[in-house]
């Protein structure tokens, strides 16, 4: 079963794959695309599984990837599942110490379903101490979800607090994606519920000293402006200018690309401008990533439906299994941004339906994951859709306005894990992620990897 279709509650995966256990109708399994003349294409990666999780106290089906911590290189993650009451974990991963060559892992929260929280379908953000920070999607006193933290403490026992508690209300309802912070004690995070309209919000948490204190900066109406955000935000550093996209909405309905503008003043809004709406067509549909600032301000992400006429077909759905697109910033103040797709998945050996948040690495290039597709095999989602999964790069043009060259890294067949949710890079160029189920030990509760291209 897919990971959308086991979490029929959750909203934002339902509206993506309802009736998908029908299977598609028609899967296009066209080759690869092949690399240019000239392009030092990457060779498949080295892949190592570094802990598969059990489905019990340590945890199961991850829907987010890793944080890393850069003074130890400790991972730190959540499963949606597991743990010692059933409602999801919150986990570290220890590298080994020669001679041992076995990553330690240890479960340092497990959610009881409760006030603090079910469900963390969201990466964790590791703060200037080592406190973690993160959201929990269902669970609180409304069962809205919350905002939490993890503080470490003596003995290695973590304790969990409580920073919001959504209500459902007009502060927002079920965080999907985790938090960004531009400075100490300021959070920034989006929801796929709630609001005014009731089609999401973005939010801030701010610590006032004693107590934190949630702002909505924006709620979604489901018009232009957008609709259920998926994602977390990106910000623009010293312009305080944030970045995101919404799964629905725009002028089509399959989603935007939008930025939201610091207000000039304490007393005025945040001002919410859509810089692209998808079609369904080409240009792709439904985004369930985040987005890259790149260089010159150029904006990279991924769309999980649409692309093509002839593959991925599903009744209601946008053909198309998916592409990835960079939003080209307007040559004057004011002007229309343009969007280019710089790769349009087939289904086949190259993957399918690009999810969460790519990476960059300083030379331009970009990793990232697709959550089915890869191999016709159906291992992975035998009542759904063939594939496992695969992780890609893809590298810049060699030359001004050249065509980006994708290069398949690994293709997840089961064993190994399936439905890669993102790739994190790490300071010494190690690629890291989670699968949502799969594994060696047959439970199929999903793993943790590394990649060296």
């Amino acid at each position: 079963m897919s990971k959308f279709a086991r979490h029929h509650h959750h909203p934002n995966w339902v509206n993506v794959f309802i009736g998908i256990l029908a299977g598609f109708a028609t899967m296009g399994m066209l080759p690869a695309q092949t690399p240019a003349t000239g392009h030092a294409v990457p060779a498949a990666a080295t892949m190592s599984t570094l802990y598969e999780f059990t489905g019990g106290g340590d945890g199961g089906f991850p829907q987010a990837s890793v944080a890393i911590s850069s003074t130890s290189g400790v991972l730190y993650g959540t499963t949606y599942e597991g743990g010692k009451y059933g409602w999801g974990a919150a986990y570290q991963l220890t590298p080994p110490v020669a001679p041992s060559t076995t990553w330690i892992e240890k479960t340092i929260y497990s959610f009881t379903g409760g006030n603090d929280g079910a469900n963390p379908s969201a990466n964790l953000l590791i703060g200037p101490t080592g406190v973690l920070y993160g959201t929990a999607y269902n669970g609180g006193s409304s069962g809205y979800g919350v905002v939490f933290s993890l503080v470490p403490g003596t003995g290695g026992v973590w304790t969990e607090s409580v920073l919001h508690t959504f209500t459902g209300g007009n502060d927002g309802a079920n965080p999907a994606a985790g938090l960004i912070s531009t400075k100490t004690g300021v959070y920034f995070g989006t929801t796929y519920n709630g609001g005014t309209s009731g089609y999401g919000t973005v939010f801030q948490l701010v610590y006032s000293g004693t107590a934190w204190n949630e702002n909505i900066l924006f709620s979604f109406t489901g018009g232009t402006d957008g609709a259920n955000p998926t994602a977390g935000l990106t910000s623009a550093g010293a312009s305080g200018v944030l970045y995101g996209t919404t799964y629905g909405g725009g002028t089509s309905g399959l989603g935007t690309v939008f930025e939201l503008l610091p207000p000039s003043s304490s007393s005025a809004p945040w001002t919410e401008k859509p810089l692209y709406s998808f079609t369904g067509g080409t240009d792709g549909a439904n985004p369930q990533s985040g987005i890259i600032l790149g260089k010159l301000n150029v904006l990279y992400g991924s769309a999980f439906w649409a692309g093509s006429s002839t593959a991925c077909l599903l009744g209601g759905y946008p053909a198309g299994c998916g592409t990835l697109f960079e939003l080209l910033p307007p040559a004057t103040k004011g002007g229309t941004w343009t969007q280019k797709v710089i790769y349009t998945f087939t289904g086949g050996t190259d993957g399918a339906h690009p999810y969460e948040t790519m990476s960059q690495a300083s030379a331009g290039g970009l990793y990232g994951s697709a959550f089915s597709g890869g191999s016709g095999a159906d291992v992975c989602f035998p009542a759904s859709y063939p594939g496992c999964g695969a992780v890609y790069a893809l590298l810049p043009p060699t030359t001004q306005g050249g065509a980006w060259i994708k290069s398949g890294l690994h293709v997840f067949m089961g064993d190994d894990g399936g439905g890669p949710n993102g790739i994190v890079l790490g300071s010494n160029g190690t690629l890291y992620g989670t699968t949502y189920n799969g594994g060696a030990l047959g439970g199929g509760y999903g793993t943790v990897f590394s990649l060296v291209p």
